[in-house]
């Protein structure tokens, strides 16, 4: 089937934008059926996006080293709603609803079952997975444009032809968003390029690999140059540049561990946290083996393959990393269903789609490590606790000191001073010494801290006057608030 082929019904479209909506609802810390979402990093994300829209720009004001587009996507949701994270739970929902469109549309494409039942399938598989901790990840914002990668270059090798002109620039389109939101998520783009391109190199169709290549280029500067002229514009583009590459390449590496500890480590993470989602994945390799089509063997083999080095290789994993590969789940089910032959269904289709979207939600609620936090009220969060306090004073300084932006910022509604403004993974040692500076100098009125030993941190011109515990990570670390002692 082409794409042209699965040309959804507007029923289809309603269907799968209740699986959506319902799988955000539940799964996702920036639904509204939480408090707040206190995941460290989109906390990072969200105070950055917050502070664009006051005319602050991350790198050069503020130090963070995740690509800058998502920083503005999280500028937008805070037009939306600038002391919540109602924007993102939008944004989210949008990108499940187009992930869960792409899975459907390819698994058409690889069965020949119109099975509308997968789609809820999927979305519990990859949504209330452990991979999906928290939620507003870059992997979870980037499942559809790696799929929509993928889907090409599978459809492409299902009908044995070359990307077309439009293919290619849609490629380089896709490509171009990933590469400045999270790099390191390319490798399925790498993957599909090669194969594609292999595949022309063997039939000698060189002027058609070039052709591809001019429009896969084309397509990533669209979306590159405005970023890069936008920085260089506003006199940051050394810093974006320096931070986002240099940084993550050199700096964030853990190069203490070696490549094929980092590896081995990646696989666990994948199977313990994304296991059904493995099974999918492994079980359409060995179907796509059994039944020889090597073709679609190497297109989802290579890039699958491809996208996990690049991800793994690097450094020891964090819990969310094999969310990524999320995005050969529905080409694993795919292939599956393509080893049964379509026959007269004993029963309607929309039995078996309906009673897979009804169970969605309260599988969701049961499986996601997420839903923990709804029990909580914001009064009970430290987060809002400390901000009651803190907006005491007119006009008050916060410092995030020596951990990832833990929500206090977006809680008191500040914007911060200080470029270092919390203290992320990439371990420079500068930005340890000037929250240190800071602090000595007395800079901020209040200094936010967290320890999970209880051990509080001790600031010569600094009073703890409010401590709180939490649970995190299915941990239960204790937060700190000092206030500057000429405050008191």
């Amino acid at each position: 089937m082409t794409d042209n082929k699965v040309r959804l019904r507007f029923p289809e479209l309603i269907f799968i934008f209740l699986t959506a909506f319902s799988t955000m609802l539940i799964c996702t810390k920036s639904s509204p059926l939480y408090p707040m979402n206190d995941w460290l990093d989109a906390n990072c994300y969200m105070t950055v996006g917050r502070s664009m829209l006051k005319g602050h720009l991350p790198y050069r004001d503020l130090f963070e080293h995740k690509g800058p587009l998502i920083y503005i996507l999280h500028s937008a949701a805070a037009i939306i709603s600038e002391d919540s994270f109602l924007g993102m739970f939008v944004f989210e929902t949008a990108a499940c609803f187009w992930f869960l469109t792409l899975s459907f549309r390819l698994i058409c494409r690889l069965s020949g079952h119109s099975a509308l039942w997968t789609v809820p399938v999927i979305a519990v598989t990859v949504y209330s997975s452990g991979a999906f901790c928290h939620g507003d990840s870059a992997e979870e914002l980037c499942l559809p444009l790696i799929l929509s990668a993928l889907s090409t270059g599978l459809t492409t090798s299902i009908e044995k032809r070359s990307m077309s002109s439009k293919e290619a620039f849609s490629f380089g389109i896709t490509a171009g968003l990933v590469l400045w939101t999270k790099f390191n998520l390319l490798g399925a783009f790498a993957g599909v390029f090669i194969v594609t391109a292999v595949k022309q190199i063997r039939r000698k169709d060189i002027k058609e690999l070039i052709k591809m290549s001019g429009y896969s280029i084309a397509g990533a500067a669209a979306v590159s140059l405005p970023v890069i002229l936008f920085f260089a514009a506003n006199g940051a583009a050394e810093s974006l540049f320096e931070v986002y590459f240099y940084d993550n390449l050199f700096v964030y590496s853990d190069s203490s561990s070696p490549v094929w500890i980092n590896i081995a480590d990646g696989y666990i993470f994948l199977i313990t946290f994304l296991p059904a989602g493995f099974a999918f994945i492994y079980l359409g390799t060995a179907a796509a083996l059994f039944r020889k089509k090597w073709e679609l063997l190497a297109m989802s083999g290579i890039p699958a393959i491809m996208s996990f080095l690049l991800i793994f290789a690097g450094h020891l994993s964090y819990q969310y990393y094999p969310l990524a590969l999320a995005a050969f789940v529905p080409s694993g089910l795919g292939i599956c269903l393509s080893m049964i032959s379509p026959g007269r269904e004993k029963i309607p289709a929309a039995v078996p789609a309906a009673a897979a979207l009804v169970l969605c939600a309260p599988l969701c609620f049961l499986l996601s490590p997420n839903t923990y936090l709804m029990k909580y009220d914001r009064s009970e969060m430290p987060q809002y606790k400390f901000a009651d306090i803190i907006n005491e004073t007119e006009e008050p300084s916060i410092l995030n000191y020596g951990f990832l932006d833990g929500g206090f910022y977006l809680a008191s509604d500040n914007i911060p001073e200080y470029r270092y403004f919390c203290q992320n993974n990439t371990g420079l040692d500068e930005m340890t010494a000037s929250q240190n500076k800071y602090v000595l100098s007395g800079e901020p009125d209040y200094i936010v801290t967290r320890s999970y030993s209880g051990k509080k941190e001790s600031f010569p011109l600094y009073t703890c006057i409010a401590e709180a515990d939490f649970p995190y990570y299915k941990r239960l670390p204790t937060y700190y608030l000092y206030k500057r002692n000429d405050l008191i």
